[in-house]
């Protein structure tokens, strides 16, 4: 859709004709993806979250936003669940946006501390860094949702995030079911983080897919994967897919990755073990 069509969707949606209430009131579902819309059609997405109370599934994403847009959409989100609309939002969608800077970050982060009843969110590819992302953990974790999807894949995301990360999944209390990390340099000591945090908790996990392909895991991280999940390691009970492609690692460390997961691990097709394994020591 372009930002004119965009328009005249908001129009339809947020016009009371009637006098008995507008139709996006009445909306539990709004997904808009994949389309030109700009920073104008970011303002007429801002124009249905003002009206709507009833959402329980938003996705916006990959609509070109930039940051300005991506400000928008977030504040919208911000001041509709802060007056207590929209309280029983379960899917979060917003992947492919850019909350880069603080005021999109803080907005994000008090709308997320509202969201009781959240059990997926995708903030894949957003620009949220390890700042963004700490902020991202800390509101979950005063939420309180049973949330059981999340993914931060592509964030920039290094060892000081992955730590922030592993202080949310020993805090969720084993909710947990499919956590991805895609494309962060957490090295092996972030992927140790994570590991760690799954294989000490206390609580029990019910993880059953874990991403961390292109993370620059090292042997020393995929040694502390093997720890937590393979053979004998008691967070694996549930998982039915690791993924790990990318990474370069060593035909050694390959192995011992294929016998400890065997058909739980999926093909690494990128692993290309004739490159040089990151440096784990890095970082």
């Amino acid at each position: 859709l372009s930002e004119a069509t965009m328009e005249e969707v908001a129009d339809i949606l947020t016009n009371d004709t009637s006098g008995t209430g507008c139709v996006a009131t009445n909306l539990t579902k709004i997904h808009f993806y994949n389309n030109m819309s700009g920073v104008g059609g970011c303002r007429q997405f801002a124009r249905i979250l003002e009206k709507s109370s009833k959402l329980t599934d938003i996705r916006f994403s990959s609509t070109r936003a930039g940051r300005d847009g991506s400000d928008i959409v977030a504040s919208a989100l911000d001041v509709a669940l802060e007056e207590g609309r929209n309280a029983n939002l379960e899917k979060l969608d917003f992947c492919d946006n850019n909350f880069g800077n603080k005021a999109s970050q803080d907005a994000l982060f008090r709308a997320l501390g509202c969201t009781a009843s959240l059990s997926y969110l995708d903030l894949r590819d957003c620009e949220l860094e390890d700042d963004g992302v700490k902020k991202v953990c800390h509101a979950l974790f005063e939420s309180d949702s049973a949330l059981e999807h999340l993914d931060l894949s592509g964030n920039a995301v290094e060892r000081r995030g992955a730590k922030q990360i592993a202080d949310y999944i020993r805090d969720s209390g084993g909710k947990l079911k499919v956590l991805c990390l895609d494309d962060n340099d957490l090295t092996s000591k972030g992927v140790v983080h994570i590991a760690s945090a799954f294989h000490g908790s206390g609580d029990g996990h019910a993880i059953e897919r874990l991403q961390l392909n292109v993370t620059a895991c090292g042997a020393i991280g995929a040694r502390a994967l093997i720890e937590a999940f393979g053979p004998g390691g008691k967070s694996g009970a549930e998982l039915t897919k690791i993924c790990l492609d990318g990474n370069y690692f060593k035909e050694d460390v390959v192995g011992e990755l294929g016998h400890a997961f065997n058909d739980v691990l999926v093909e690494m097709k990128e692993n290309n073990s004739d490159e040089e394994e990151e440096d784990d020591n890095k970082g």
